[in-house]
């Protein structure tokens, strides 16, 4: 007798389906989203309400199902389809997330993105959990081209819009919006590992004496990475906030924008103590080894500090970030070098590459829009190896004869960018200053 062969098909879903909800075509899609899921399938979604949806399917080995916005180009089948069911959303209330390897894909978002438009993404969810409660959760997750977003700031909610309790490993996050909590946009404990948030805009958080709120909120952490992300508006002890006496290491922090804009300044909001904080004091224990904090572009914060304050850790590198009106840096603990600020007292960096803005400082495309393009060079900083060597549109740092500080290069050549997490060696002969 010959086992039979489970081959992966694609499925069909669309709200307001009248067929026979088999989900074979578009004509017999399933009405909502079936409660089980077969592995390796794809579910293709239609434009519609979804309402909550509960991700628990058994694992099978590392076999993957893929939910995907169906759209004009990339639908399945073209059986009783018509173009009325892409182009639009997929709206979900929330997910939970509570088994292994799932891929998200909304196909499409906003071509604003950086500064925050939203309506175009392919699917777009509210708080998203990662694990059950009970020490279950989801590994091997990406999510792509979707948004996901909290139920808004000061609301007494306290939500957190990426709920990851149970040391959640291999997440990517591409191409996503992750907005509008009341206290965290990530909330991570256990000993989550290779984490990867990347193209993303992550923005406005919350923080209250009843609420503590941080961008990220971590405790032992091994190979996260973020780069090329548009941070905006972030409150609370940080952007990235180590606390409860943890570890985290190989961090790589790389091409990012961070920003408070003008409406968050007009709003006379708390701001940041600090965009790291890895605090070693009476009340927190935390250590923070190998984190290399690489051209980033820090605008406009408040708040008590605007640099990375590590207090306890070894192997930590800051090189070529700017600072641009930014209040004080202090506490910029490791190797530093090759920074840049303007209308920023520059106490964590004493370092002879630095360079201080007095004249001519006005150095981005458009900065009340969020352009952080250059449009001039900024003086020559330190030569990076790869990854770090690609500024986020893919331009090869130092390519016109100047490697430019700062998130994006000014000028230069094309580069394949790359989109898989970093896996990187301690960097060597470094140390934490206490």
């Amino acid at each position: 007798m010959v086992s039979g062969v489970s081959e992966a098909a694609s499925k069909y879903v669309r709200p307001g389906a009248t067929g026979n909800n088999s989900g074979s075509d578009w004509s017999n899609a399933y009405n909502g989203l079936p409660s089980a899921l077969t592995r390796g399938d794809t579910y293709y979604l239609a434009n519609g309400n979804y309402g909550g949806y509960t991700f628990d399917d058994a694992n099978s080995g590392a076999t993957t199902i893929t939910i995907k916005k169906a759209t004009v180009s990339d639908h399945g089948t073209d059986t009783g389809w018509t173009s009325s069911y892409g182009g639009g959303q997929a709206i979900f209330s929330g997910w939970q997330i509570y088994t292994d390897y799932y891929t998200f894909d909304g196909q499409n978002r906003n071509t604003d993105w950086r500064t925050g438009g939203v309506n175009q993404y392919g699917i777009t969810t509210g708080n998203t959990r990662l694990d059950d409660g009970n020490g279950t959760g989801g590994d091997n997750l990406t999510f792509n081209n979707i948004d996901i977003h909290g139920q808004g700031r000061d609301t007494g909610l306290g939500d957190d819009v990426i709920y990851a309790m149970s040391g959640n490993t291999n997440i990517t996050f591409q191409n996503c919006a992750l907005r509008d909590s009341d206290r965290t946009i990530f909330i991570t404990r256990g000993t989550p590992q290779n984490w990867l948030i990347e193209y993303s805009y992550v923005a406005r958080n919350a923080s209250s004496p009843a609420n503590h709120g941080e961008i990220m909120s971590s405790t032992d952490s091994n190979n996260f990475t973020w780069r090329y992300n548009a941070i905006e508006d972030p409150e609370g002890t940080a952007v990235w906030a180590f606390i409860n006496n943890g570890t985290a290491a190989n961090w790589q922090i790389y091409g990012n924008t961070i920003i408070h804009t003008a409406a968050y300044a007009a709003a006379n909001r708390e701001g940041l103590s600090g965009v790291i904080f890895c605090a070693n004091d009476a009340s927190n224990n935390n250590t923070c080894n190998n984190f290399v904090i690489y051209n980033n572009t820090i605008s406009n914060t408040k708040g008590l500090w605007s640099g990375f304050i590590i207090q306890r850790g070894t192997g930590s590198i800051a090189q070529n970030n700017i600072w641009y009106n930014s209040v004080r840096t202090g506490g910029i603990d490791g190797s530093v070098g090759g920074n840049w600020f303007y209308n920023t007292i520059q106490d964590g960096d004493s370092s002879a590459s630095k360079v201080v803005c007095t004249s001519n400082c006005d150095i981005f495309t458009d900065l009340a829009n969020r352009n952080f393009h250059l449009k001039t060079a900024t003086n020559a900083g330190m030569a990076l190896s790869a990854p770090y060597s690609i500024d986020p549109d893919s331009i090869t740092r130092g390519s016109d004869g100047t490697l430019d500080r700062g998130a994006f290069e000014y000028g230069g050549t094309s580069s394949a960018p790359s989109t898989q997490p970093v896996v990187l060696s301690a960097p060597s002969n470094l140390r934490i200053v206490p």
